[in-house]
């Protein structure tokens, strides 16, 4: 758009000094003579550019390759698992650039967009029933201090002033009694963490295994082998309070508090 309006405006700076000339110069004015010099002065336009127009009878015509898509994109060679999430009903943006990423994806969100924007016919219809996709698990207890559950989440709070701020809120949870320790932090930075486990262990015992995502404040990727790399000081902390980290499927929500297959 912005270089249409470009094109627009260069071409009226055109006419109107052409204009403004012929009017100065009457019957003796000719385009083909016209001073381009005295042309680049009054529209701003460079004169190799000039030169082009007057070849053209100051004629501004669209580029050749307005119009024409390149043949090969950073999108090229994911369009087809793109579709499959479409087809399937997904249509965050934000999702599949996850999915794609996993896939070795480059390229940026926008890109994606545009293409989810374009391909809405793939979309299923609404109200139609969506094939079962199955049992994803099933819930379980664990015996006694085998195994606890911890997570952030994060909420507005309102100050005595009237103002409001974004609070961390710790949590972790017993998967045999269900019992529940929680405490607000003003971020959920890895020293808060510490102090959130510490003061839980104090409250509920400290447990053989503790379930939880794939926070970078706990482990930092996987290795080839598909085993996690743990922070070092996570490590450390783990390591000398004695308990052992299992780690959520990641984008499977279904892992906590079911089945421990699911479990990595």
């Amino acid at each position: 758009m912005k270089d249409i309006n470009h094109t627009m405006s260069e071409e009226h700076l055109v006419t109107d000094a052409l204009d403004a000339m012929k009017a100065e110069a009457g019957d003796s004015f000719c385009l083909e003579k016209v001073n381009l010099a005295e042309l680049e002065r009054r529209t701003g336009i460079s004169r190799s550019k000039l030169r082009r127009l007057k070849k053209n009878g100051f004629e501004f015509k669209p580029h050749a390759s307005k119009g024409r898509k390149a043949e090969k994109t950073v999108l090229s060679g994911f369009t087809g698992a793109l579709d499959n999430l479409l087809r399937s009903g997904v249509s965050n943006s934000s999702v599949c650039l996850e999915r794609l990423q996993d896939m070795g994806y480059t390229g940026k969100l926008t890109v994606i967009k545009e293409y989810i924007a374009e391909h809405k016919h793939l979309l299923p219809p609404k109200r139609q029933i969506v094939a079962p996709q199955g049992n994803r698990g099933r819930r379980y207890e664990t015996p006694p201090g085998d195994s606890f559950q911890m997570d952030w989440g994060f909420t507005h709070v309102q100050d005595c002033s009237g103002g409001e701020f974004t609070c961390a809120c710790f949590a972790m949870v017993c998967h045999y009694c269900g019992q529940r320790y929680v405490e607000f932090f003003p971020n959920a930075k890895q020293e808060n963490l510490f102090i959130g486990m510490i003061h839980a262990f104090e409250r509920m015992g400290i447990p053989e295994n503790v379930l939880t995502d794939n926070m970078k404040s706990v482990v930092l990727h996987r290795d080839l082998e598909g085993k996690p790399v743990w922070h070092p000081d996570y490590d450390t902390f783990m390591h000398t309070i004695g308990f052992r980290t299992k780690l959520c499927k990641p984008r499977h929500p279904y892992t906590k508090g079911y089945d421990k297959k699911s479990v990595m």
